[in-house]
């Protein structure tokens, strides 16, 4: 929390939008403090994962995503964040539907993966998805899914 902004961007800039996301964190650090009285989350962990992650909504900066990946890699909890890894590869295969939102695909993907899974889920479709199924030029003819997969299948018609 006391170090400087352009610290914070240099820290994180590897991860994208570091400038923006730099002053966002000192922000939210500046909230936890002054709500809870010291920088820690684990109060979190006594609270229904709905409620806990809309605790963390108000906090600037910090939308579904963010606070899944708090929960998932800090508090060890089942919450699944959906980047654009997870979000292509979930609509490809057909698990959600082109209408459905990141939005909704949080709710709705957490739903189908028992809690135990959620983390291994999450960093194998980020990898599937940076690796084989990605956004340019997907490698559907080398992918091991591709007989489960919507996408591969309207390719082929």
């Amino acid at each position: 929390m006391s170090a400087d902004v352009n610290e914070i961007a240099a820290a994180i800039r590897s991860g994208g939008l570091g400038e923006i996301k730099a002053g966002r964190i000192k922000q939210a650090l500046g909230e936890i403090r002054q709500q809870r009285g010291r920088l820690e989350l684990d109060f979190l962990n006594d609270l229904p994962l709905d409620e806990a992650r809309d605790w963390l909504k108000q906090l600037p900066g910090v939308g579904t995503k963010t606070a899944s990946c708090v929960f998932l890699f800090s508090l060890r909890r089942p919450a699944l964040p959906v980047d654009t890894h997870v979000y292509r590869v979930a609509r490809r295969l057909g698990i959600i539907d082109d209408r459905t939102t990141v939005e909704k695909a949080h709710r709705r993907l957490e739903s189908l993966v028992p809690p135990e899974k959620v983390y291994p889920f999450h960093v194998l479709f980020i990898e599937h998805g940076r690796k084989v199924c990605r956004a340019q030029r997907p490698r559907c003819d080398d992918c091991v899914l591709n007989g489960l997969c919507l996408y591969f299948r309207q390719r082929q018609l």
